[in-house]
């Protein structure tokens, strides 16, 4: 995650981590642990596992399918900030298969009084 989905992304750099992540996820599948829970960190590593790899593939997911930079998380490929992306959400919901279905649903109304808030900050650092 590290060093292909990062601050500064590029699709081929995402697409590259979903591979590896994939393949982890397969190699998780026979991971166990030696002795029990007690004083055992790797045992706690072990059942966290397919979380963090869920996780990850989640998050390379949605980042593909952001096509602007915003934010902290920059695209290389896509380095502007575009006003069609800030009306959405990427969602990701995990099937029962496992399989992960990416979706853009629509940002809700943000209320009156935080709107205003919002649009006289962005008119003051214009």
């Amino acid at each position: 995650m590290h060093n292909l989905v990062g601050i500064i992304r590029t699709e081929s750099e995402l697409q590259r981590a979903l591979v590896k992540i994939r393949e982890l996820k397969e190699r998780a599948e026979q991971t166990g642990v030696e002795g029990n829970r007690q004083y055992n960190p790797g045992w706690h590593l072990a059942m966290d596992l397919r979380s963090l790899l869920t996780v990850s593939e989640v998050i390379a997911l949605a980042a593909i399918e952001r096509k602007e930079s915003r934010g902290a998380h920059t695209r290389d490929d896509y380095p502007d900030t575009s006003p069609e992306w800030g009306k959405s959400n990427i969602v990701v919901r995990i099937g029962p298969g496992g399989e992960a279905n990416v979706s853009l649903e629509p940002l809700p109304e943000m209320q009156a009084e935080l709107r205003e808030l919002v649009e006289g900050e962005a008119k003051v650092g214009a």
